[in-house]
């Protein structure tokens, strides 16, 4: 039965248990699933029964994650800005998995680093051209990962048993000013972007899309120097292990669709993740007024 249109129905009711009888046997595609928050989700899946395809530039990492799930994952290897690449993950995925399908796709693949968009240079010379890997990755990339999750979905015949859900990967820099580090911001609002625009649509051919956004999670791509800081600042983390949940939360819980979750520390939420509703306006805000006039235009603006 298709999916009815997405509508804000408040915050999400999140318990401590999870039902994931739905998930063996399913066909998952994780980008940047070598290492991190990526490999916790990768195992995650493995454990819960499904087959997952690894998307990683880091081949070592990448075969040594297969070699421990014993014929439970693959690996190909993938740079997520070259589209030829990624199609090769999602052939790759059909392939190989137990129904030729691609189910639940998580657009995770993302990096943090040295931001020269407004380094300060010599104003007497000539300008210089900004390195824009970090949107190139975390927006470019993810937002090949969403259309081929699409176009691999929509190839399978459309049964009431076989969900078809697409999780995107975000940050709570998707909701707060990050200053010092415009590209990731920028690239964590366009995720969510992402999600708000597509939950409008896909809905439609049965198509669930989310967003997961994490606090700070002590993983490789927070460096020491950062961690040693937020812990004298007495700043808690969210856990890898509820990272994982909530993206086994979305993936196997139908009626989740159009949300975003966040992944937070325990003190703030006691499954370490929850409801951050935040991306629907509330009755008297004009953003709200506005929102419903942009959506009834929308089929004129794409024409």
């Amino acid at each position: 039965m298709p999916m009815t249109e997405y509508q804000d129905t408040g915050p999400l009711k999140i318990g401590p248990d999870l039902d994931l009888s739905n998930l063996p046997g399913k066909s998952v595609i994780v980008t940047g699933g070598a290492s991190g928050l990526g490999r916790a989700y990768v195992e995650a899946f493995a454990k819960a029964g499904s087959f997952v395809t690894i998307a990683d530039f880091n081949e070592t990492a990448g075969k040594e994650v297969v070699q421990n799930l014993a014929g439970k994952a693959q690996f190909v290897k993938c740079d997520v800005r070259n589209w030829d690449d990624q199609v090769r993950v999602f052939e790759a995925a059909v392939e190989a998995s137990p129904h030729k399908s691609c189910d639940i796709v998580i657009a995770n693949a993302g990096i943090v680093g040295k931001d020269d968009l407004y380094t300060l240079q010599d104003p007497h010379g000539p300008p210089v051209k900004p390195d824009l890997r970090i949107v190139e990755i975390n927006l470019i990339g993810t937002i090949y990962t969403a259309k081929l999750a699409m176009h691999y979905m929509r190839r399978q015949p459309l049964e009431s048993s076989r969900d078809r859900c697409l999780i995107i990967k975000a940050s709570i820099a998707a909701y707060i000013d990050n200053a010092g580090s415009p590209q990731y911001n920028i690239s964590k609002f366009g995720a969510r972007a992402l999600m708000r625009n597509l939950r409008r649509t896909i809905w439609e051919e049965n198509i669930r899309v989310n967003l997961v956004a994490p606090w700070y999670v002590r993983t490789p791509i927070l460096g020491q120097k950062v961690q040693d800081y937020l812990d004298g600042q007495g700043v808690g983390f969210a856990l890898t292990e509820d990272a994982a949940k909530a993206m086994l939360k979305i993936a196997s819980d139908t009626s989740v669709n159009g949300r975003a979750l966040g992944i937070v520390p325990r003190v703030t939420a006691p499954e370490g993740y929850m409801d951050l509703d935040k991306d629907d306006y509330k009755e008297g805000d004009i953003v709200k007024t506005w929102q419903e006039i942009a959506l009834a235009t929308t089929r004129f603006l794409v024409e």
